[in-house]
């Protein structure tokens, strides 16, 4: 009795080891790590996709894909429009900060235009400068601008 007790000790010890020994009725991938799970790496620059997670997570509604290009000519790269919760967002995903930054820094946040340009926007404009992203939300809401704002800053504020 005492040896089928130890036995079973035994065996039960052997199954929670994480050695490739303990139950070689496993494959030799889920042997060589038993108790990771396969997870998608969060991405640690913007993409459209991420734009539109995030502010879907953070409970506003984007209804269009971003399939639309939309350009400005004081931005190096083309930009995406999305309608967020029925407002304009014009998305302009750069290949990292350094190369947004040289861009942002040259706008006038109040006017959202470098400052020999004057833009006459169809609402009014909101800058977002966030890692490698550059965002102009319209819209007169203020309360959906700091929403969106908050949203697409909160990522890569402590980076």
């Amino acid at each position: 009795m005492l040896a089928c007790v130890s036995s079973a000790l035994i065996l039960a010890c052997d199954r929670g080891s994480d050695t490739p020994a303990s139950d070689s009725s496993r494959p030799a991938d889920a042997a060589a790590a038993p108790n990771v799970v396969a997870r998608e790496e969060e991405p640690t620059q913007w993409t459209l996709r991420e734009v539109a997670r995030r502010l879907t997570d953070g409970g506003l509604v984007v209804t269009d894909s971003g399939r639309t290009p939309v350009r400005q000519s004081f931005l190096a790269v083309e930009g995406r429009q999305l309608r967020v919760s029925g407002s304009d967002l014009q998305v302009f995903i750069y290949p990292d900060p350094a190369s947004r930054a040289a861009d942002s820094d040259r706008i006038d946040t109040a006017r959202v235009a470098p400052a020999n340009m004057i833009i006459d926007w169809v609402a009014t404009p909101h800058l977002i400068a966030s890692g490698n992203l550059i965002a102009i939300h319209l819209t007169p809401n203020e309360r959906l601008a700091e929403r969106v704002r908050l949203i697409l800053e909160a990522w890569h504020a402590g980076r």
